[in-house]
């Protein structure tokens, strides 16, 4: 049985790729070692097949579309993102395969597909929950709650920005400034300057990893140094504060996997990779979250008992049980929601400051941003 994913290897979101390829590897290796899985009386091997599509959406479609009709792909296992898992599910809806997808907020993703995703299944947060855990998190901290917001233009930064701009009154946050521009800026002075100015403790920023760290460098070379910073999706990035010269120190980002959520294998799952992975991050959660879509996708073809894509389909859609990301069962819209949690950039790990049910740890936010001081 061959299994097809077109991932992020390279280019600016290739941490997501890289990870999530370690956590299907493991799913396809445990049950290989095992003998494989049976179909009609048959045993047979599992083969992933993974493409370099560089971080581009455009040549994530073209290459998901191979992995199907030239390489005779009967399923697949999604990249990462929005930008890069749309494309992707269009094409496993065209050729009526399907693909499991994670690492990809829900709301963003259901906006690729107005009428509804049949054959694309996706396992992460919802944007809804997750947009609230900001101004928890900074709740815990002292501020004037006036706060500036940096997002791209990029699905799930339009998503998350009108969110975050809906929920602040909620929360008796202002915002004060907001910034939009397109991924691959890397001028950002006149919006620092203009946040500055506006005089907001709170920065909450949806940005890719490049931006986030171009944003930190300007936010430092004028003296910008906020009550609390929040790097979404750039503050899940393995090693974030190395890679930022120490700039991301103290930083929180929306997370997925820490140590102390009580997840199934956690233990496991920390004393296999934490080490490799440089830490107890967001990396660690793309393998646990890979490992978990691709147990989905196993178990349903193996309960199929079939290598048909229908039949495989179907089965994904009676998915309801425990894997070490969490507890997965669809809906109708094929989305199966995981619980956000927040967490602060200490040196190499994101250490838990909000749990999964949005209550404090009692480890408090540095303040101000240790990284920016």
């Amino acid at each position: 049985m061959i299994i097809g994913a077109s991932l992020p290897l390279t280019g600016p979101l290739h941490t997501f790729g890289t990870t999530l390829r370690l956590g299907y590897e493991q799913a396809i290796a445990e049950v290989n070692e095992a003998g494989g899985i049976e179909i009609d009386g048959v045993r047979h091997a599992l083969e992933l097949r993974v493409l370099d599509n560089g971080s581009n959406g455009d040549t994530a479609a073209e290459q998901t579309r191979s992995l199907v009709l030239d390489g005779g792909a009967v399923a697949l296992l999604g990249p990462a993102t929005p930008p890069l898992s749309i494309p992707v599910s269009l094409v496993a809806e065209q050729l009526e395969v399907p693909v499991l997808i994670t690492v990809t907020p829900l709301q963003a993703w259901k906006g690729g597909n107005p009428n509804g995703w049949t054959h694309a299944w996706d396992v992460f947060f919802d944007e809804l929950q997750m947009t609230r855990t900001q101004f928890q998190a900074a709740d815990l901290v002292e501020t004037n709650r006036k706060a500036a917001l940096f997002t791209d233009t990029e699905e799930d930064g339009v998503v998350m920005g009108g969110l975050w701009e809906e929920t602040a009154p909620e929360f008796g946050y202002e915002i004060a400034y907001r910034a939009q521009f397109p991924v691959g800026n890397t001028d950002f002075s006149s919006q620092v300057r203009e946040a500055l100015a506006a005089g907001a403790e709170v920065v909450i920023t949806q940005v890719t990893p490049p931006d986030g760290i171009a944003l930190l460098e300007e936010m430092k070379a004028q003296g910008y140094e906020p009550r609390v910073l929040f790097l979404e999706k750039a503050g899940n990035t393995g090693g974030l504060v190395e890679i930022s010269g120490g700039l991301a120190e103290g930083s929180l980002a929306a997370n997925w996997f820490a140590a102390g959520t009580g997840l199934d294998r956690e233990q496991e799952f920390i004393d296999a990779y934490a080490a490799g992975l440089g830490g107890v991050n967001s990396d660690l959660g793309n393998v646990v979250c890979g490992y978990s879509v691709a147990r989905v996708l196993i178990e349903a073809t193996e309960r199929a008992g079939s290598l048909d894509a229908k039949a495989i389909n179907d089965e994904i859609a009676k998915t309801d049980g425990t894997f070490p990301a969490g507890r997965i069962s669809f809906g109708d819209d094929r989305a199966a929601v995981l619980p956000a949690v927040q967490t602060q950039w200490i040196g190499n790990d994101q250490v838990l400051v909000l749990d999964v049910d949005g209550e404090a740890t009692g480890t408090a936010p540095i303040a101000p941003t240790a990284g920016l001081r």
